[in-house]
């Protein structure tokens, strides 16, 4: 598990859709930062926790067009 610096006023969804790519993960991103579930933004200096977590998000030069 690696952890993140929030900069004042940033939003833990941002930071998930940031390091994952997608938003499916935010509960299980919330679970492991349940100190931060009552912040709408979070405060210059609060520690993320980012866990380990696969994602099968395609990038643009991954999808196929036909």
């Amino acid at each position: 598990m690696s952890e993140y610096i929030a900069k004042e006023g940033e939003r833990l969804d941002q930071i998930v859709y940031a390091v994952y790519g997608t938003l499916d993960v935010y509960n299980e991103v919330l679970k492991a930062n349940i100190h931060l579930a009552d912040k709408i933004e979070l405060d210059a200096g609060d520690i993320v926790y980012l866990p380990e977590i696969k994602t099968d998000v395609e990038t643009k030069d991954e999808k196929v067009l036909w």
